[in-house]
């Protein structure tokens, strides 16, 4: 008799030594961060915001242009439109309502990048790039006049 007690207190003892690690992200910069995670499982999400704008001397530029509007498209999906004549003078939040804001979401990285092009509404390429971006930033991208023709010199 005493050894099944033994033998039942040894079985309860060792089950309840067993491994009680909890799963999930835990990196504090992603959108689903588990304080109560004690091992990353790889689930963590990241996102930021843009912003993108044009200044003074990008928008008198495109007036003598006659240029309107400017698309911009990102990772080759159309995001947004620009009043091309609409110039800022200063940077804007990623509440700005006279530009372009998107948000980007991608997942375990601590960082990420994307391709971004602008068109004019002939469809003609003004500019392009490609941008890192890390997690709960707001990215402001300007689109000066100097960065415009610096892509027509790179791109002749």
């Amino acid at each position: 008799m005493k050894k099944i007690l033994l033998l039942s207190i040894l079985t309860i003892f060792l089950y309840s030594c067993s491994d009680s690690r909890s799963e999930g992200c835990i990196e504090p910069a992603a959108i689903n961060y588990e304080s109560f995670a004690d091992y990353d499982d790889g689930s963590c999400y990241y996102s930021s915001d843009v912003v993108f704008y044009e200044d003074v001397a990008a928008a008198v530029y495109f007036d003598l242009l006659d240029v309107e509007w400017l698309d911009l498209t990102v990772e080759g999906e159309y995001i947004g439109t620009l009043d091309a004549t609409l110039g800022l003078t200063y940077v804007p939040n990623c509440n700005e309502i006279d530009a372009v804001v998107f948000s980007l979401e991608w997942d375990n990285a601590s960082h990420s990048s994307f391709s971004w092009t602008i068109r004019d509404e002939t469809g003609f390429k003004h500019y392009e790039g490609v941008e890192i971006i890390y997690p709960n930033e707001c990215l402001p991208m300007e689109l000066t006049f100097k960065k415009i023709q610096e892509y027509k010199e790179a791109t002749k």
